[in-house]
């Protein structure tokens, strides 16, 4: 969002309401029509019924971390941001994601509750454009991180020896992606020159494509990328390697939770050892940076449940399958009823979600 730029009609409430039922199908199909081939709920049924309070409370202590942990990019990339309002900010963030699909919906609201805390426009702008830009960027290094952890590790032979062939493949496919996009990102923030030179380019890309489509538009990526440029540009300068650095920080609580969840549902460290964590999961993010699932719902369960499988071998569908369960739990289910929540809490007197009046207004004022 650029604050020089009409900001868009948040969705009314029908289509709110067709883009949630969308979601509702996924899961439908992914739960109910494919999982049930090849898993027993029944036994994923009696493996969380033998989950304890004890380790129930386990499990809710270590996503707590994990939402505050994961929220603390916001406040690298939005100086005066108290981390306990970034927490807020990212809740919102994924539940509105998550309940509301197709379209930055989420990142609109969030840019509507900051500049409602008093986080000034230009702040609020450039911080939600590098937070998108920084996290993606990170999903992207955890693949590349995840092959130093197996080779480091000596496991390119063992558990994943039939599995390297394919770690190797995407880590080096995220390597390139990670190292081309970081090096436009920081070369566009640092020289006017470079800048121009990618406008030109993608520009005409853009054109062309535009032109194959039999499309009349001609956006103005040059202008775009020099709004960026001059929106992001000094915070990259201060905070971007760290906000990078956060931004791959904020996964290490939440592998421990899929380790945690994991072991809790009886899959032994000798079937799935934290290495094979650590890779599947590095792959399962690089892999859903493709919007291939409304709102996140399905195809991640999907994901982690099939690696896991392949790597431990028969026996352990059903535990896997509900660890992988409990842990989507905290990580994608729970955060949608606390967005909304969270986000009544932080718009008291104010319709629930921003109107576009509003975001104008917001925009207008500009401090």
């Amino acid at each position: 969002m650029d604050s020089n730029d009409d900001p868009a009609a948040m969705p009314s409430r029908r289509a709110a309401i067709l883009r949630a039922s969308i979601i509702l199908v996924v899961l439908f199909v992914v739960f109910v029509l494919i999982l049930p081939q090849y898993v027993d709920y029944r036994e994923v049924a009696e493996a969380f019924a033998e989950l304890t309070p004890a380790q129930f409370v386990v499990m809710t202590l270590i996503a707590i971390v994990g939402w505050f942990v994961y929220s603390q990019l916001f406040t690298v990339v939005i100086p005066g941001l108290h981390p306990l309002k970034s927490n807020q900010a990212y809740l919102i963030l994924a539940g509105i994601g998550a309940s509301i699909p197709f379209g930055p919906w989420n990142l609109g609201i969030v840019w509507v509750v900051l500049r409602g805390w008093g986080i000034g426009a230009r702040e609020a702008t450039s911080g939600v454009a590098l937070y998108g830009t920084l996290n993606t960027l990170g999903r992207f290094a955890l693949p590349v991180l995840a092959g130093v952890v197996v080779f480091l590790s000596g496991q390119v032979t063992g558990e994943l020896e039939s599995q390297y062939p394919g770690v190797r493949l995407i880590t080096l496919i995220s390597l390139v992606i990670f190292v081309g996009a970081a090096t436009v990102l920081f070369l566009v923030v640092r020289s006017r020159s470079a800048a121009d030179r990618l406008g030109k380019v993608a520009g005409r890309i853009v054109y062309r494509v535009l032109e194959w489509l039999h499309r009349p538009e001609r956006p103005d990526i040059d202008g775009a990328i020099h709004r960026f440029q001059s929106g992001v540009g000094e915070v990259v300068h201060r905070r971007g390697l760290a906000g990078l650095i956060m931004a791959v920080v904020g996964h290490i609580p939440w592998i421990i939770a899929l380790t945690v969840a994991l072991r809790f549902m009886g899959v032994p460290e000798d079937v799935l050892g934290p290495v094979a964590v650590i890779a599947v999961y590095g792959l399962v993010f690089v892999i859903t940076i493709i919007p291939i699932a409304p709102g996140g719902a399905g195809v991640p369960e999907l994901l982690f449940i099939a690696g896991f499988t392949t790597i431990a071998g028969t026996g352990y569908e059903a535990a896997i399958t509900a660890g992988v369960f409990l842990y989507r739990i905290y990580w994608w289910f729970i955060p949608i009823p606390l967005a909304w929540i969270l986000l009544k809490v932080a718009r008291k007197g104010l319709p629930v979600l921003p109107t576009a009046t509003e975001m104008r207004s917001y925009t207008a004022t500009g401090a």
